[in-house]
This record gives structure tokens, sequence and C-alpha cells, in this order.
């Protein structure tokens, strides 16, 4: 007997499919067809292993059913399995097994502790914290000799955008490239997914794309396009990779090059900012290294940046009880001098949104004053992951922790008001555009 799915994946579900990495995500936006894929996916899986045990996910039953349950009653022919009303399982013809199950937070995700599963799949992983999805991964595993598969669904946005966006979206640059995971030894891949894709739904409802088309503008980047450095709560919103994140390129000699830092031994976070006569910024080289002593840290930015004045925290110059001197001290002795900037989270915080903030420049084009060079990867990823602090509104959030060392570093930078590079002139062959600052150098080191 011939049994017809009615299903014709878009090119990119088809990808999604294809994909034979041990941790696929797929999605980006609203409408692309995930949760239909996400699906499919797992009945094929069933079909191709008899016997195999699969799962599915939501944070909620409510969901479960508005989504999965229903996209599998009308997708799965009717012949090929039973399904169980009160316990939310779908039995196949050839033994295999879908249990459609929720996870509102991590209690529930480790009540499956000890269980075998051949096949996950987790439909909105934003939804869900890191340590959550930690414990299901944990429960992948076949002892029948299947291949395990892990897919996941996901939009922008949620309590787990952090994570996910740094696993899934950061590491594959955007679904551009596959990668292995150091620890688990999984291949990862990203398939990106615009409504746009998914040609049922453009067919069937073109008013559900015009009322993506007509969301502000910052929810219009998430849902619509995708944009994985929108999301709610985000205190850089303005951040936007398209205008904030170019090519790297030689730059000018004349251009001024400041150097900022944030050090402790847990990280050096440290860029080289190049800035031209327009008063624009550009961000061209990173150091993110932990675990550095100061002597060891200083012989890093003496090996990478070429800056002529180095900016740092106030902090550094705090003496230590067991040996009288300063961090900055130390730094002086391995030829790094170091000046002190304001360490005003606050308004420093307002004058990066303006170095970031949009502008049109002489062509009409949209700009910003803040550029960073592509090579600069910790700082592009974790900038517009910072959220607003619950307890002050008009501070960034300090945790976690690890997001806050590169954007305190060009903090640094914005508290020490660099001062624009002048145009060469002709008849001077010998300039020294950094007098004033040069000397306070000067007077430090002495």
């Amino acid at each position: 007997m011939q049994i017809i799915v009615d299903y014709a994946p878009s090119k990119k579900q088809g990808v999604f499919h294809a994909c034979g990495a041990d941790e696929v995500v797929y999605g980006g936006a609203k409408g692309g067809g995930k949760s239909c894929a996400l699906v499919m996916e797992c009945l094929a899986y069933c079909l191709e292993n008899a016997g195999a045990t699969a799962y599915l996910f939501r944070e909620s039953y409510d969901d479960l059913e508005a989504n999965l349950i229903q996209e599998w009653k009308s997708k799965a022919p009717g012949q090929l399995y039973r399904y169980s009303e009160t316990k939310h399982i779908a039995r196949l013809v050839n033994g295999s097994r879908v249990l459609f199950r929720y996870i509102a937070g991590e209690t529930d995700a480790e009540g499956y502790i000890g269980r075998s599963m051949d096949f996950i799949g987790v439909d909105e992983l934003t939804r869900h914290t890191k340590r959550a999805i930690q414990v299901l991964l944990s429960c992948l595993r076949s002892p029948k000799g299947f291949k395990p598969k892990f897919k996941g669904t996901c939009n922008p946005g949620g309590i787990g955008h952090t994570w996910v966006k740094e696993r899934y979206i950061d590491q594959t640059a955007h679904g551009e490239k596959m990668y292995t995971d150091e620890e688990t030894g999984n291949k990862i891949a990203f398939i990106p997914a615009l409504v746009y894709d998914n040609y049922v739904i453009m067919k069937n409802d073109p008013a559900y794309v015009r009322r993506l088309e007509n969301l502000p503008e910052k929810e219009k980047k998430a849902f619509l396009y995708g944009d994985w450095d929108i999301f709610e709560g985000q205190y850089f919103s303005e951040f936007s990779r398209d205008l904030h994140v170019v090519k790297p390129f030689v730059i000018p000699e004349h251009w001024r090059k400041y150097v900022c830092m944030d050090y402790g031994q847990d990280m050096l976070a440290c860029y080289c900012v190049a800035v031209d006569e327009k008063e624009n910024a550009y961000v061209e080289k990173e150091i993110y290294k932990s675990g550095l002593i100061v002597s060891d840290a200083a012989a890093e930015i003496k090996r990478v940046m070429t800056g002529e004045i180095y900016f740092a925290p106030p902090d550094l110059w705090n003496r230590h009880a067991d040996t009288g001197r300063s961090t900055a001290e130390i730094f002086a002795e391995n030829g790094i001098y170091l000046v002190k900037t304001s360490n005003d989270r606050v308004q420093g915080w307002y004058n990066l949104h303006e170095w970031l903030k949009p502008y049109k420049d002489e062509q009409g084009k949209a700009a910003a004053h803040l550029r960073i060079f592509s090579n600069c990867a910790n700082l592009i990823r974790t900038l517009p992951a910072l959220q607003f602090d619950e307890k002050n509104p008009n501070d960034c959030a300090r945790d976690p922790h690890e997001l806050t060392h590169a954007p305190d570093a060009i903090r640094t930078f914005v508290a020490g008001r660099p001062v624009p590079a002048e145009l060469p002139r002709a008849d001077e062959e010998d300039m020294t555009p950094y007098d004033d600052q040069v000397e306070s150098l000067v007077r430090f080191g002495r």
C-alpha cells in the first residue's frame, strides 16, 4: 500500500532536512515554517529507524497542542500511527514512538535525566535556559545504534536569546559554516529562514507578511528579518550589524590610534581604535584573553596593539594591600603607560549611545560614528547582548559578567574623550598630533 505524505518542503526546509550535523537549529524569523519542518523531520527519523524513541518539546502543553501536535495530526498520515490523547504519545506502525512533552523550566528538564532519547526536537529554543537544554542533550543517546539527532527551531528574543545566539548563530557565522563543539564533539549547524522562504504562507496568508512588515522597527528587524542583534530588554538597541560592523581595511597613517582596555585576571579585553578627521572611530584590533598576569597582559598588548594613547579605568590605580603597588604601576614597569579615564558607568554608556546612534552622512546614507572591524568577534558578540539592569534602568546589567568585558573596554575609550585626526599638510613632514595627550603620558611615566 502506498501512503502519500502531504508535505512539499521549501528550499530552506529541504536544507534543514538534508543537514547531517548532530545539532541543527532552524529559523531566525517568524513564519519560516519552523514547527512544520521540525515535526516532519521527526516523522522521517522515526520511519527510517524502526523502534526509535523521539521527543518533541515546547514550554507548555498549550503550545504543544497549538503547534507541534496540530502540525503532526495535519501532516502525518493517520495510517502510520496511533495517537494517545491522554499520554500525548504517537506510536508508529514500525515500533517507533514520538512523545510530546513540555519543559517549563530547568526542574522539568531535570526530570528526564537518565532517559535515552534517539531524537530530540525543541520548538522555540530561545524560550529555554542553556542549562535546561544541556540536560536534554545529556539524554541524547541511542542504545539501539541509531545516529542520535538534536533539532531545534527559534526566533530572536526570550530568556535563551544570548546562549542560543552564541552557540548556534555566532559560531556558525549566521549559518555560513558548520563547526564542532570542543566539549561534546557534536557538529553544529544553523539554517536561517525568513517568512519569504515559506511559499505556503506567502501564498495562503499574504496579510500575515504585511502585518510583520508593519511592525515597529525593532520588532520588524527581529521577527521579519531574523536580526539576532535586536531583542526585548536590549541596552544598545541602536546596534545594527549592517551599520556598525565593517570589513577591515588599511588604516591611514594620519589617523589617531588609541588603545582601551578592561583588565582583570578573569579577562583582558583590549582594543585598538583609530579615529579619523571626521570624528569617526574604527575598532580595528582585539585582544580577548583570560588568565593573564599584568606582565603577560602588557607583553600581549605590545605584541598586538599599535596605539599611542592607552586608556584604562580608575580601578587599575587602586593599590594592592600586599604590595602597595597598583596595577597601573605594574603596567608602566612593563612599558605600558596608562591614562586614567572616568568610571561614571551611566554617563559612559550614555556617551556610547551617542557614538552608536545612526545619522545621515553627506551622501544621505545611514552611518554611525563608531564602527567595528569584523575581526573583533567578541565585541560584536557581547555589545548588542547587554541588557538593562533591572534595579537601575539607566545602567546595563553586570550579569552575565562575561558579556561586560568588551563593552567596558569601549566605554573606557569613549570616557577618554578621544581627539579626531588632522589632515596631513604637505609642508609638514614631521607632525606631532598628540602633543597635549602625550605630555600627560610623560608626566605619568615620571
